[in-house]
């Protein structure tokens, strides 16, 4: 699941309709294993192969999304449809798109409140990031226990994207750890601190936890999870929080007490291809980490890894008996193969080149060249689902402003849920399948075969004629008979996309200037210096240099002028309101703009 901010909505309405599907298909299995086959009762139509989910994995609201869904698995997850009026015991729409708003505040609102700054006496992001701890919080108490659907993994691992600004320090070597020479003349390798090495810091993060995992499956880079146990729930939702945590926009999370083994095997699996390359991969490479535990501050884990396809491929292979497996990404934001819409410009001036510069960082950051040499080169089934709407170039309306749209209105959200629940009914019926000719590749098929009752319900004809036709992965039981389009539940309608009144995005201009005040007012107290690396004795004889050449002694360190007291009474009184002024303006002219451009905006 990839990052999608609050599209995040989208992603959990496509969970909220697979989840549904897999549970109606379980009962009528169920019902048929009470039965026999020998039962006049029992229905042949109903295919009886099993598909389990083994892993879920994210990156920023596809990871927080894993997080609620594993424990929204636990409790029960009651669709969002017609027998739910109430639209009630599903924390993945509780949290997705009722956010935190049940307190009487919209949750936008909430966030652009300054509780935080006044309670933690600094600034630590942009926006009030107090709604989202909520929201948390509220995930993770379980109003009950229930043991995994069968259609899920007992053993079920969860994976989620974390960018450390602390970094991993390794080292790759450059000597040989088993010689040591013994010369006069030589060169020693004892201590180690002259051997010579290449040093690094890995920042990127994964924590991978598992269901009550058996003895033969345990291992030094996953953490065992038992819903039962609070701190289990807790340490899942830190990690679901620091996945979310966008860069300046939301808060930066302390990671705490994790330990050191778990960090050092976790970093030695970004490098190990396979199980013969462990050896190898551990002599050449030295995580020089000390600290147990390895406390670290996080953000945004698609920051430098949006799509953690790579990761879950790695577990599924680890752990997986049958390799047979297919790898389904919900991208709220896809890219497609032929998009011609980038085009390079060469830049040229300075003011050219620094956007193109973190560009070039970031995209680099992204390419997961390992995971294409490795899971991606199987022959597996890979599928993606996306936001696709009829005729509208922005199908989700929570794409609006880089993902942060559905914030701004429920109304978004209710929608680009209902979406995800809509694209995922026609995956599930057109797309997830396997064809025939390639059917005889696939155990779960084998006991079909043309003019039987499972054939005859799920057949799906091929249009194109570039194959004899399809077989469902995920049989959806609405199906009556696809061949002729009939149906016991019809396709989902294609919801309209709400807009929203100018008049409610300029209701917003007073809290904008009151929370970017705030930030500023915080962000630059004047009190604090960054932390100082050099010692005394250097700085004495710098500034001894600087008197010479300028004549004139520098101000001792901390003192505090006349003139300066001015200048931050100043900026406190004036400066930063009639900047915040701007920034509110500016911040309203821009989300207008993004909001008409997409026909959000009900003129």
């Amino acid at each position: 699941m990839a990052g999608a901010v609050s599209a995040g909505a989208y992603t959990a309405g496509v969970i909220d309709y697979l989840l549904e599907t897999l549970e109606k298909w379980q009962k009528a299995k169920d019902k048929n294993h009470a039965l026999g086959p020998d039962h006049p009762d029992y229905d042949k139509s109903v295919p009886m192969h099993d598909v389990q989910i083994d892993v879920v994995g994210g990156s920023s609201a596809g990871g927080m999304t894993a997080a609620i869904m594993a424990l929204g698995l636990f409790e029960g997850i009651k669709p969002i449809n017609e027998a739910n009026p109430d639209k009630s015991h599903n924390k993945l729409y509780d949290s997705w798109v009722n956010l935190n708003d049940h307190v009487g505040v919209p949750t936008l609102e909430q966030m652009l409140g300054s509780t935080d700054i006044e309670r933690l006496g600094e600034v630590q992001s942009l926006l009030n990031s107090d709604p989202i701890d909520a929201i948390a919080d509220r995930a993770m108490d379980l109003s009950g226990i229930n043991p995994l659907p069968k259609y899920i993994s007992p053993n079920l691992q969860v994976i989620l994207t974390i960018t450390s600004l602390r970094g991993v320090p390794i080292s790759v070597n450059f000597f040989d750890k088993q010689k040591t020479v013994q010369s006069r003349d030589g060169i020693t390798f004892e201590d180690k601190k002259e051997q010579p090495a290449h040093r690094m810091y890995v920042h990127k993060g994964i924590a991978r936890f598992m269901v009550n995992p058996t003895p033969e499956k345990r291992s030094d880079h996953i953490v065992g999870f038992d819903p039962n146990l609070e701190p289990h729930r807790q340490l899942l939702m830190d990690c679901a929080k620091a996945t979310g945590a966008f860069p300046l926009g939301l808060r930066a999370r302390r990671l705490k007490n994790i330990h050191l083994k778990y960090i050092k095997d976790m970093v030695y699996q970004m490098f190990i291809g396979s199980k013969a390359d462990e050896e190898q991969v551990k002599n050449t490479i030295d995580i020089t980490a000390d600290d147990d535990p390895f406390d670290f501050v996080a953000v945004d884990g698609g920051t430098i890894n949006n799509e953690p396809f790579g990761e879950v491929i790695r577990a599924l292979e680890e752990n997986s008996v049958d390799e047979q497996y297919a790898i389904i990404m919900i991208d709220p934001f896809p890219n497609f193969a032929n998009d011609k819409s980038r085009t390079y410009k060469q830049p040229s001036t300075l003011l050219d080149i620094i956007p193109s510069l973190f560009s070039a960082i970031r995209s680099q950051a992204m390419v997961k060249d390992q995971d294409m040499l490795q899971g991606l080169a199987g022959n597996h089934t890979r599928r993606m689902i996306f936001p696709k709407r009829t005729d509208d170039p922005y199908p989700i309306a929570c794409g609006s402003l880089d993902g942060f749209g559905g914030f701004f209105s429920k109304k978004f959200r209710e929608t680009d849920f209902e979406l995800g629940r809509y694209n995922c009914q026609r995956f599930l019926r057109k797309h997830l399948n396997v064809a025939l000719n390639e059917k005889g590749s696939v155990k779960i098929f084998d006991d079909w075969s043309e003019g039987d009752d499972c054939h005859n319900r799920f057949f799906i004809p091929d249009e194109t004629g570039e194959t004899t036709g399809y077989y469902p992965i995920i049989p959806d039981l609405g199906i009556q008979n696809m061949a002729s389009s009939q149906y016991y539940e019809p396709y989902l309608e294609d919801s309209v996309k709400p807009k929203i009144k100018p008049s409610q995005i300029f209701r917003l201009d007073t809290l904008m200037r009151n929370r970017f005040k705030a930030v500023l007012d915080g962000a630059f107290k004047f009190n604090t210096s960054p932390t100082d690396k050099y010692s005394p004795e250097v700085h004495t004889d710098v500034n001894r240099l600087m008197e010479g050449f300028y004549n004139k002694a520098e101000q001792p360190k901390g003192s505090t002028t006349f003139l300066f007291k001015i200048g931050m009474w100043a900026w406190q009184n004036f400066v930063s309101r009639l900047i915040a002024r701007r920034m509110a303006k500016m911040a309203i002219k821009t989300i207008l703009l993004d909001f008409r451009e997409r026909n959000l905006l009900e003129l």
